[in-house]
């Protein structure tokens, strides 16, 4: 299989929660501040602070055990352990004793060295360059070259920005020397101690790199998360989101499956979840190298929401003959400018078909469309089909294919944060997978609205007389309409919510039903696009679940908060309005008359 971090992160964790399901693996941002911290250091020694201090007492004429003991206000026993240490290390010795009299501890050479390098000591004030992250409030060992900027971290529309946990700056008191020596570069920690902190100067735009994975409770559409950084789980993270409930912050929830896509009857042995998970979960546990060699010998199992976008990399890096992709939707988050070199590149000695469109294809990028098209342009192998309706979504390679409820190029990157339980059935038989090409294919120009590029030979004739076709910089199309016969073309729905948000403004006041309710608030309906009234904007008390205030159906007025233009996202209030219509205007009391204000009483 090809490389795929996300698909990878998937997979290593797609059990790592019992009894949930892992629905995604989402590029995401964890909130970083690059910090200046000014520290108090002196340079580390091999003694400890006792038999240092017992040196320097010694190199002052103290030089019994007793009176070091009362010099330093030490222990019996922590006085032992100090000058046992250093006759060990032959530092001190002791001297004969006189009859009748104490013995005496003496310095050797070593040991009245080390005594006036003790002495010549002094801490210094310095400054150091760590990491903060914000997410679980810790210095950490990120280097700053692993950081974006913020304005870097929101260009991709596909992160998702992860909020801290406080908006708080960084005080000294949030740091510990034990954190920042961990931070030291491995060459200079065992020469330099840390003694205090004095003084922190913090640069928050930073963001790091990590992977969100979105899991759904089987029992429920409760989601949780958690988060992988370079490879590797991590627990504290995953529980700072929990604790700072980041599935409603980030209005993320479960949504039902579009459309359910029915299990393959053909003839063999299906391998149904239940099955599938306990040989993967026994697999991650087992040794040797076919440790998963029944899932590899099924040639029909289930297929979960977190293995489709590890095939699709394997089709596109590893097809030889063919690939078939139906999708309804077209998004950059998936088909990106690299994803589209990979398919150009196959295209060169493979036949690649990409079929797509859903009613007024609402929801696919435009920029993902051109480049596709002028890639199909430019190839000599690969051709691109719009349908009116697909409904299809299917992946065929050379010797399997998958049929499934999961949009193979639009999975990623979902606008409203809504993730499905998508799931399908991977066939691995080879007369069944032609099968399944000529179908699908067949059926896809058969109800082709558009061509760009080139079909494979066999399918070309099976297009409409009436379809658009450009190939290779040339289009050709079905019989010509009159003009005066034309009707101007419907604006579609992303045009409609486009001009449904131009209407709309900071500060007007607006009605619409109530039409859905969520932990985190209630959605209105404008008409073209719905707003939000987050729950602390319903009422001026506390509520704990929007139905204390509003219930689906019901018709509210609210006032308009922010209107983004770019996330298309509408932030209501609901309590603006009912506040002032409950406090009705009081006429202002009239100023008092000069004799007024001298007879006012005192």
């Amino acid at each position: 299989m090809s490389r795929d971090i996300f698909a990878d992160a998937a997979r290593r964790h797609a059990h790592a929660l019992p009894g949930h399901t892992l629905l995604a693996a989402e590029p995401c941002a964890l909130p970083a501040s690059a910090l200046t911290v000014d520290v108090l250091v002196e340079q580390s020694e091999d003694l400890e602070a006792a038999q240092k201090y017992t040196l320097r007492a010694m190199l002052n004429g103290i030089d019994t055990v007793d009176d070091l003991q009362l010099f330093l206000g030490l222990t019996e026993g922590d006085t032992g352990r100090a000058v046992a240490g250093l006759l060990l290390a032959e530092y001190v010795t002791y001297q004969p004793p006189a009859q009748g009299g104490v013995r005496r501890l003496q310095l050797l050479p070593a040991g009245r060295e080390a005594a006036r390098d003790a002495q010549l000591r002094r801490p210094m004030s310095t400054t150091i360059q760590v990491v903060y992250d914000r997410l679980i409030g810790t210095v950490t060992d990120w280097r700053r070259n692993s950081l974006r900027r913020s304005n870097q971290a929101k260009s991709d529309p596909a992160r998702i920005l992860i909020p801290p946990a406080s908006s708080m700056p960084v005080r000294t008191t949030d740091l510990s020397i034990s954190a920042l020596t961990g931070t030291l570069d491995p060459r200079t920690r065992d020469g330099v101690r840390i003694l205090g902190i004095s003084g922190v100067t913090e640069n928050r735009n930073f963001y790091r790199d990590a992977i969100l994975l979105v899991f759904k409770d089987d029992e429920s559409n409760t989601l949780r998360l958690g988060v992988e950084i370079d490879g590797r789980w991590s627990e504290p993270h995953a529980a700072a989101l929990e604790a700072m409930g980041a599935v409603e912050r980030l209005r993320l929830s479960a949504a039902p499956v579009e459309h359910p896509h029915e299990p393959v009857t053909d003839p063999g042995a299906r391998l149904d979840k239940d099955n599938v998970v306990a040989l993967q979960i026994s697999g991650e546990h087992a040794t040797g190298e076919d440790e998963n060699g029944a899932l590899d010998r099924a040639a029909i199992r289930w297929l979960g929401v977190y293995e489709h976008p590890q095939w699709l990399a394997d089709a596109v890096a590893n097809s030889r003959r063919r690939l078939l992709i139906s999708s309804p939707r077209i998004r950059t988050t998936v088909a990106n400018d690299q994803w589209i070199r990979r398919v150009e590149n196959l295209s060169r000695t493979v036949d690649v078909t990409i079929v797509w469109g859903l009613d007024d294809n609402d929801g696919s990028d435009r920029d993902a469309l051109d480049a596709l098209h002028a890639a199909a342009r430019r190839a000599n192998r690969l051709g691109i089909i719009r349908l009116d309706d697909t409904r299809a979504k299917v992946l065929v390679s050379d010797s399997y294919y998958i049929t499934t409820s999961f949009n193979w190029l639009s999975f990623r990157g979902e606008p409203s944060r809504k993730y499905r339980q998508n799931d399908g059935d991977l066939v691995r038989d080879q007369g069944l997978a032609d099968r399944a090409y000529d179908k699908y294919l067949a059926e896809a120009c058969a109800r082709a609205v558009e061509v760009v590029g080139t079909l494979p030979a066999k399918y070309r004739d099976l297009v409409g007389a009436g379809t658009t076709r450009t190939d290779r910089g040339t289009t050709t199309s079905g019989p010509v309409v009159p003009r005066e016969s034309r009707r101007p073309a419907a604006p579609s729905r992303a045009e409609r919510r486009r001009a449904a948000l131009s209407k709309l403004a900071v500060g007007q006041t607006v009605s619409g039903p109530v039409k859905t309710l969520t932990a985190f608030g209630a959605f209105v309906d404008l008409g073209e696009i719905d707003g939000l009234i987050h729950i602390s904007e319903l009422a001026a008390h506390r509520v704990q679940h929007p139905s204390e205030v509003v219930s689906v159906g019901e018709t509210v007025t609210v006032l308009v908060l922010d209107v983004d233009t770019v996330r298309e996202r509408i932030s209501l209030s609901l309590k603006a309005t009912t506040s002032a219509d409950s406090a009705p205007n009081q006429p202002a009391p009239e100023s008092p008359t000069p004799s007024q204000r001298k007879h006012r009483p005192k």
